[in-house]
Parts: structure tokens; C-alpha cells; sequence
């Protein structure tokens, strides 16, 4: 018999999506310069009509980044970057290697919560940041879906400290510069779809409910990026 998705629950992952993507591009520009300290953002209609997006799901998110100090709301003026965001330096975050290690001591853990409480809109949430993974053209979308993809298997655990923590670390890694390239040496064409594989594997193995494939899958692709982070 096949699962069936609650439309509302469809919803709520495509909408979850769109903000993690909304953020992060946004954030991104802001703090690489696209958009300097004092520019004029776009409108919510206009960010709503670029991401293909709901205009409540621009206004949460838009409101996430003023909670954060990034941007400043005028009522009747627009959206604009904070004056203060140029003096923000994101070496002053976490490392890749010690976010990592982090993960490294409670994800591979994550599968005993999930093969016991994952729903079929979990799974379409992860299948989706796999496909948005495998079809990223820039280092943004790649890291976006990528962290997107763990961050849905974090929601699956349906532990609200797990999430906030795994949402930590996301923050963390937007702050310290999303849209460059973490130092690989290799193209993005090669090192997203070595991601791609080694994360399908996770996912194949959370689908079949079967926690220690999916414990070994994680721990392997940890290990492998913290490596590769130490090396580079």
C-alpha cells in the first residue's frame, strides 16, 4: 500500500525549504557584499516571485534576518541592510573542522530517533534536498540543500533540542561565508555528486528503516568531510 502525503504536511516541507533557501542566498549577498550596509533589499513580493515563494514565508524569513541584526524594516520605506553589517568579520565563528567533530559525537546517533518516528513527509523532505544537492550550480545551493538535507533529518528525530542544535550550527556556517567554496580543490560539479552519493546512501538507509546502515553512512560521510576539511 503506498503512503500518501497530507497536502498540509507537502506544504510545510516545500515552505521550510523555501526559507532555508531564502536565508541563506539573502544572508549570503548581505554579508559577501552584494548588497552593501544602507542598500535597498528587494520587496517580499519581489524575493516571493524569485524563489517561487509563499509572501508569509518571505515575511518569517525576512524577519529572521532582522532578529539577527543583518537588516532594518521601515514601514512605508522598505528593507534595508543594517549600517553595522560591513564590521561584522566571520572569522570570528566556529570552525568547519570543529563543527564537525561536533556532529561527529551525536548525528551518527540521530538514526535510532528517526527509523522509529520519520514520516513519509520526512523522507520527501530529504529526497527533495537530495535532488536540489545533485542539481546545484553554486556553492550557496549546494551548501544550502546539503545542510538542508541533515537538517530535515534532524526534524525526523521530532526532538525540538536535536533541531535547535543542528539549526546552530547552520547559523554558524551562513555567518562564516556560505557562498565560498570551503576550500575544496576539486569542482563543484565533483564534490557534489561524491556528497550526492554519500548522502543518497543515508537516506536509502533511513527509508528501509534500518538505523545501523544509516548510523554507519553518517559517521562515514563526517569522517570523510572532516578529512577532507583538515587537508585543505
Amino acid at each position: 500500500m503506498l503512503d500518501v502525503i497530507p497536502q498540509s504536511q507537502g506544504i510545510r516541507a516545500k515552505a521550510a525549504r523555501d526559507g532555508s533557501t531564502i536565508y541563506g542566498e539573502v544572508r549570503a549577498a548581505i554579508v559577501n557584499g552584494a548588497f552593501p550596509a544602507g542598500s535597498r533589499l528587494p520587496t517580499e513580493r519581489e524575493l516571493a516571485v524569485q524563489f517561487s515563494a509563499a509572501r508569509n514565508t518571505v515575511r518569517r524569513t525576512m524577519g529572521r534576518l532582522a532578529e539577527e541584526g543583518l537588516i532594518v524594516r521601515h514601514v512605508g520605506r522598505g528593507t534595508f541592510v543594517a549600517d553595522d553589517v560591513a564590521g561584522r568579520a566571520p572569522d570570528e565563528e566556529y570552525t568547519l573542522a570543529e563543527l564537525l567533530e561536533a556532529r561527529l559525537l551525536f548525528e551518527p546517533s540521530l538514526p535510532d530517533l528517526v527509523v522509529e518516528r520519520v514520516t513519509p513527509a520526512d523522507i520527501a523532505a530529504m529526497e527533495a534536498s537530495l535532488g536540489d544537492m545533485r542539481a546545484a550550480d553554486t556553492w550557496v545551493d549546494f551548501k544550502e540543500a546539503k545542510y538542508g538535507l541533515h537538517l530535515a533529518i534532524a526534524h525526523a528525530s521530532q526532538n525540538r533540542f536535536i533541531v535547535s542544535i543542528f539549526e546552530q550550527i547552520l547559523a554558524s556556517r551562513r555567518r562564516a561565508g556560505w557562498g565560498r567554496s570551503g576550500g575544496h580543490r576539486r569542482p563543484l560539479s565533483a564534490v557534489r555528486e561524491a556528497a550526492f552519493r554519500e548522502n543518497a546512501e543515508i537516506v536509502d538507509a533511513l527509508k528501509a528503516k534500518d538505523a545501523d546502515a544509516a548510523r554507519e553512512a553518517i559517521r562515514t560521510y563526517l569522517v570523510r568531510t572532516l578529512s577532507a576539511a583538515g587537508s585543505s
